[in-house]
């Protein structure tokens, strides 16, 4: 090997063991690092932006609601009971866009019938939302002035609240007009009394109820298939105030005018249910906003002052909920649409709280400015918001469909057949309160009592658990009276010989005090 080529293998040895001692690495390849970071980096994005796009789509599918516990007052996660179907707009349709709406109502052959109150007329589309008819907008008796309230008798006449004409306004089926009852007169009216009618429902009887724009606190104006005033119906009543009414007592009339007057809450909206039932909402009551009203006005919904005081959480802040409009299906499950959230609450017909959905919002699925709500065909719920000029329909999901069926079976006392039901609910929301309730009912009637404190214990309901501990303790001790009542003797007697020992070892002791007085 000649010396240049020595020397040169020599080079080449020092130069491969100057890198192997720099790590092995070109001395050109730290020119080359960034890109290699950069390559790896964008992979990683790539990576991770999948994952992201994967995991949204995942909680895209298994989306969650919330509710409160009836017994807790907690609030609960809960699986979506209602999701956003489609909506009515009438746009790009005969009927034109609506204008600021006031009303909805759905008829027994599920029509959808809308008091389009900016436009001056009511709209009739189905239930896919296909337009069908226009009311009150031709000249002559029947032209509508600023509509607020629609209602259909079941016999297909048509009835509206003409708030800016005063009047109530009967149609034919076909939309003719046929006669209207302006401002009634009565002795309890005064002739300057203001009659704006927003609101109506007709009983089985052909009662007309009509609510008197402007919050009038008397309560609902009641007239009969004529027109003729018969009374207010339903008023909200005051609390008794010992402190008002000593004010009111020893203060002179010149003061009396001069202090505020406390007047009862009025009435917001009115629903007439199968049965006949008046329910109406008082969005400023602080309490039984909502009430169910028998044919004489009493209030015979199960609820109480507690419950109707759930507050909802909004930041910092619990603001409480403001009921406008209300519609029962014929489950007997009750909507009510809260003006402050949005929000729709549906109870059984014992006051439980089932589900929560809907919301503030611009996007579907949320409101502007909620108005009214009627409920459709397979539970379907009809939403109209006066700011977007729509209504938008949810469908119920099967978890709602079995709360829905549950609770029916609940209330009717079919409490086995229920417990079914209630299983599979708990299998998708273990913490529905309800449903651990319904358990501990079925369990309570067949004489299961530690089953069913066991699940009144997770339902945090304190009033069932001591009923079912109390048949406990009264079973017990009739199927073990054998040998406790013996027991029970024993141990008097050993707590009666022990005290006459202790009182006579007491009484035969020396008690004299010794270095008494000289």
């Amino acid at each position: 090997m000649s010396t240049a080529e020595s020397s040169s293998k020599q080079a080449a040895a020092g130069t491969g063991a100057g890198r192997q001692r720099a790590g092995g690495r070109h001395p050109g390849a730290w020119r080359r690092r960034p890109r290699r970071w950069l390559r790896a980096g964008m992979a990683s994005l790539m990576a991770l932006t999948l994952v992201v796009a994967s995991a949204g789509t995942a909680s895209a599918d298994r989306e969650y609601s919330w509710t409160l516990g009836n017994q807790s007052a907690q609030f609960l996660t809960s699986p979506m009971p209602y999701l956003y179907d489609f909506e009515i707009d009438g746009m790009y349709k005969e009927s034109g866009t609506f204008k600021n709406p006031a009303d909805i109502f759905i008829d027994n052959q599920y029509n959808v019938w809308i008091a389009d109150t900016g436009n001056n007329r009511v709209l009739k589309f189905d239930e896919n939302g296909k337009f069908l008819q226009e009311i009150g907008t031709e000249e002559g008796p029947g032209q509508l002035n600023a509509p607020e309230g629609v209602f259909i008798a079941d016999k297909g006449d048509i009835w509206i609240a003409d708030r800016g004409n005063g009047r109530i306004v009967r149609y034919t089926p076909e939309g003719e007009y046929v006669r209207d009852f302006g401002k009634p007169r009565s002795k309890l009216l005064e002739e300057d009394q203001v009659y704006q009618p927003n609101k109506l429902v007709i009983d089985r009887r052909g009662y007309i109820y009509v609510l008197n724009g402007g919050g009038d606190f008397r309560g609902i104006f009641l007239l009969d298939s004529e027109g003729e005033f018969r009374g207010f119906f339903g008023a909200n009543r005051l609390k008794f105030d010992l402190a008002r009414l000593l004010i009111r007592t020893f203060t002179t009339e010149a003061q009396k005018k001069q202090i505020s007057k406390i007047l009862p809450t009025h009435h917001a909206n009115v629903f007439v249910d199968e049965r006949g039932f008046i329910y109406t909402v008082s969005p400023l009551g602080q309490n039984k906003q909502i009430k169910k009203l028998n044919s004489i006005g009493n209030d015979v919904y199960t609820t109480t002052d507690k419950f109707f005081g759930v507050r909802e959480r909004r930041g910092n802040q619990w603001v409480m909920p403001q009921f406008v409009d209300i519609t029962v299906d014929s489950q007997g499950i009750v909507s009510a649409l809260d003006f402050n959230s949005g929000l729709i609450y549906q109870y059984d017909q014992s006051a439980n709280l089932l589900a929560i959905f809907g919301g503030r919002g611009a996007q579907r699925g949320r409101f502007e400015l909620p108005q009214s709500l009627a409920v459709g065909r397979n539970g379907r719920i009809y939403v109209l918001d006066a700011n977007r000029n729509n209504v938008q329909i949810f469908r119920p999901t099967e978890f709602a469909q079995l709360i829905h069926e549950g609770s029916q079976l609940y209330y009717d006392g079919r409490y086995e057949q229920a417990a079914t039901v209630w299983r599979e609910v708990l299998r998708r929301d273990s913490n529905f309160e309800l449903g651990h309730t319904g358990l501990a009912k079925a369990a309570f009637k067949r004489g299961n009592y530690i089953a069913a404190m066991q699940e009144y214990a997770i339902a945090r309901n304190k009033d069932g658990y001591s009923l079912a501990f109390g048949e406990w303790r009264h079973e017990f001790f009739r199927e073990n009276f054998g040998w406790l009542m013996p027991l029970v003797i024993f141990f008097i007697w050993v707590l009666v010989t022990v005290i006459t020992r202790t009182v006579k070892r007491v009484m035969s002791m020396n008690l004299e005090v010794e270095g008494g007085p000289a």
